[in-house]
């Protein structure tokens, strides 16, 4: 208990101290006890995709569970669907409205104005207001260790890359990816690759299928749902692949090297006990490795034995040097394309 106390506490602590709840007359209307709080969050994919939707469901029962409040999950995955969604959120009176995606920053500033006593939060994004506010998972710094490994590992030379968008808050997760690769091994060649459906498991199957048939030996993919049909040809072809948003290893026990878990748990908890103190603050919130239970790295143990010593060390080796600028990689406000 005194553990899980302590992560909430840690991701509480990242956001900010000042600013209190607007007090315009449409909209939610501020609570100040926990069973009456309303939080909904917005999905771009199935809550049971065994990827990105399931963890923001995942988050927001756990809210649910700890307050003892209302909470919904609702699929909203066009940009039409996201407005409308949480437009008629806000005006059934819900204080807190996520949207587990960057693709929610824009719709969302289309509204939020309108609805100051409701908080909008993001996962990804770079619109903040003082009640429209991105959560930055600071993903890349983690997946350009991947890369290195990959460059360590690979025999062909070639690794395959999927992403489930064109946004940043996708390419950021690839082209650190890449950046680890490429500074490991000039030479490597990369397959990028961009599904047209993050919940179609079908197409991200044969792009998976296409890059080893080109060669690549080592695959990768952050695309919501559709990952699962890139792990399932990974095991049939036997080839090693990375995992990414949830721990992946029991999908391929084998095969998955390692994942980088990204965990809203706490912080939905955190943002639903700062809003009932009335401390949140227009600001993007960072969520880094090391510094909180929101984000880590997962070894699958059976795999990492494996492994050579030194590419188990990297990534001991790199993550500091990476979070002190010494290698650097570019965040997602930075430039990413």
């Amino acid at each position: 208990m005194k553990k899980k106390m302590l992560a909430i506490l840690l991701v509480a602590m990242m956001l900010a101290t000042v600013v209190g709840c607007a007090g315009a007359d449409e909209g939610a209307q501020t609570v100040t006890e926990p069973e009456d709080l309303k939080m909904a969050t917005l999905l771009p994919s199935s809550p049971t995709d065994g990827g990105w939707g399931q963890t923001g469901a995942n988050a927001i029962n756990t809210a649910k569970e700890y307050f003892n409040c209302e909470a919904v999950i609702v699929e909203a995955g066009t940009a039409d669907l996201m407005k409308t969604e949480a437009t008629a959120l806000a005006e059934e009176g819900f204080h807190i409205i996520i949207g587990h995606g960057g693709q929610y920053a824009a719709p969302f500033a289309e509204i939020s104005g309108d609805y100051p006593n409701t908080y909008f939060f993001t996962a990804g994004g770079d619109i903040v207001t003082e009640n429209q506010m991105p959560v930055e998972f600071m993903v890349e710094e983690l997946t350009y260790i991947m890369g290195a490994m990959a460059a360590h590992l690979s025999e062909t030379g070639v690794v395959g890359l999927t992403v489930g968008g064109e946004y940043p808050s996708y390419t950021k997760t690839s082209r650190g990816f890449e950046l680890g690769a490429k500074a490991t091994d000039p030479d490597i060649e990369v397959l990028f690759a961009v599904t047209q459906d993050a919940s179609d498991m079908n197409e991200a199957y044969e792009i998976a299928m296409a890059q080893i048939d080109a060669g690549a030996d080592i695959i990768w993919t952050n695309a919501n749902q559709s990952s699962l049909g890139s792990i399932q040809a990974a095991k049939e072809r036997g080839v090693k692949i990375f995992g990414m948003v949830q721990d992946q290893k029991a999908e391929a026990p084998d095969l998955v090297i390692a994942s980088v878990v990204q965990d809203f748990n706490n912080f939905a908890i955190a943002i639903g006990e700062r809003y009932l103190a009335g401390s949140l603050s227009g600001e993007t919130i960072k969520i880094r490795a090391g510094e909180d239970q929101g984000l880590y790295w997962a070894w699958n143990d059976s795999v990492k034995d494996t492994l050579p010593a030194d590419v188990v060390a990297l990534y001991d080796e790199l993550l500091p040097k990476i979070q002190s600028g010494e290698i650097y990689v570019p965040s997602e406000t930075e430039g990413w394309n």
